[in-house]
C-alpha cells in the first residue's frame, strides 16, 4: 500500500513548477543531481560519490514526510516536465524546519529557488504553524542567502561552520522568526 502523502495528487504547483514528493523512483535524477560537482561549488565535501548516498538521502526524506506531514520535493517544469532540482522543507532533530534547495547548474538564475523556497514556507506554515522554519547558508553562498532573505527569512547568526566548507567558511542561520535557546543551540551546533 502507498502512503497518502505519497501519492502524484500530493502535487503543489506554482508559477511555473510542479513540485511532487520524492520518491524511490527519483533516485537517479536526484543522485545526478548531487553527484555533479558544480552543484558542490559553495561545500565540495558534500558532493554525493556514491548512488548509496543517494538512496540513503531519498529515504529520509520519504521518512520525514511520513513522520511529520511535510518534507522534500522534486521540482519539475510545469511546461515540458523536465527534472530541475530538489528541495523543501525537512524537520529536524532540534525542532525546526530545515529549508533546503539544490538545481541543476543549467536551471539555476532563473528565479526556481526563490518559487520553490515560498512554496515550501507556506506549506510548513499550513502543515506546523508553530514551528520556525529556517535555513542554514555557508557565507560563501550569497545567492542562496538572497532567495532566503526574498521568502521573509532573517538572518539570526552567523559563525563557525561544522561543515567542511572551503577556506574555513563560515556559516548563518536564518528563521522566519525568534527562535529558543534549544532551537538556536542546535542549530549553530549543526551548521
Amino acid at each position: 500500500m502507498v502512503h497518502q502523502l505519497l501519492v502524484p495528487q500530493q502535487e503543489i504547483r506554482t508559477g511555473r513548477l510542479v513540485l511532487t514528493p520524492v520518491t524511490p523512483a527519483d533516485i537517479d535524477a536526484v543522485h545526478e543531481l548531487f553527484s555533479d560537482a558544480r552543484t558542490w561549488t559553495h561545500l565540495p565535501a558534500g558532493r554525493h560519490v556514491s548512488r548509496a548516498e543517494t538512496q540513503d538521502l531519498v529515504q529520509r526524506k520519504i521518512g520525514g514526510r511520513v513522520r511529520y506531514g511535510l518534507g522534500s520535493w522534486v521540482a519539475r517544469s510545469a511546461a515540458s516536465g523536465a527534472f530541475l532540482g530538489l528541495g523543501g522543507v525537512d524537520r529536524t532533530a532540534g525542532g525546526v524546519w530545515n529549508l533546503g534547495y539544490r538545481f541543476a547548474p543549467e536551471h539555476h538564475g532563473h528565479g526556481y529557488a526563490t518559487e520553490l523556497a515560498r512554496a515550501a514556507v507556506d506549506a510548513a506554515r499550513d502543515v506546523h504553524p508553530e514551528l520556525p522554519v529556517t535555513a542554514r547558508v555557508l557565507v560563501n553562498n550569497p545567492a542562496s542567502a538572497r532567495v532566503l532573505a526574498r521568502v521573509g527569512l532573517t538572518q539570526v547568526w552567523q559563525g563557525p561552520s561544522s561543515a567542511a566548507g572551503p577556506d574555513g567558511a563560515a556559516c548563518q542561520v536564518w528563521s522566519d522568526r525568534a527562535l529558543t535557546d534549544a532551537q538556536r543551540d542546535w542549530l549553530v551546533a549543526n551548521s
